[in-house]
């Protein structure tokens, strides 16, 4: 009885061992790609957004592109001076996109991209769109009258302005 019990113990233990490896993802070497990945988002005209981007392979160069355009890996983006690239210190791997006083120009597609240098990348994440609500106008709302109809024809005209 007492061997029985021995011989279980280490089976148990085993079980458990395997179990919970097979649960347990453990890779040969840091898997290429991205463990965040950026989102649709809409904004007012005149708010800052954020996109968010998280690379598992450390010492990867990563860039933003806007709307097709690298933007380059600099945390200051030459030639868009609202824009910045900001790695964040306390997670290894994000970096985001910030972008201060959205306007109508911000609203276009935006894509994560990580390579080995800035010509080009390797891997890039699926593209999300950035929408802008900014001033529209809406005019010349207007229904038809039929004669002797209780009807009414009228006209509007709505201005949406968003602030900060």
């Amino acid at each position: 009885m007492a061997l029985r019990t021995m011989l279980k113990a280490p089976l148990l233990l085993l079980g458990l061992l395997t179990e919970g490896l097979a649960q347990l993802a453990i890779p040969a070497s840091i898997p290429w790609g991205f463990w965040a990945l950026p989102e649709n988002l809409t904004v007012v005209e005149g708010a800052s957004v954020e996109l968010r981007c998280g690379v598992s392979t450390p010492g990867s160069v990563v860039q933003w592109a806007k709307d097709g355009l690298l933007l380059g890996p600099n945390p200051r983006i030459p030639g868009f001076p609202r824009y910045r690239l900001e790695e964040d210190p306390a997670r290894l791997g994000e970096f985001h996109l910030h972008i201060e006083a959205c306007d109508l120009s911000d609203d276009v597609d935006y894509e994560c991209q990580v390579g080995h240098s800035e010509m080009g990348p390797e891997l890039g994440s699926p593209r999300v769109i950035l929408s802008i609500l900014g001033g529209q106008t809406l005019s010349n709302i207007s229904a038809n009258m039929n004669e002797g109809s209780q009807q009414k024809l009228f006209t509007v005209e709505a201005t949406a302005r968003c602030g900060n």
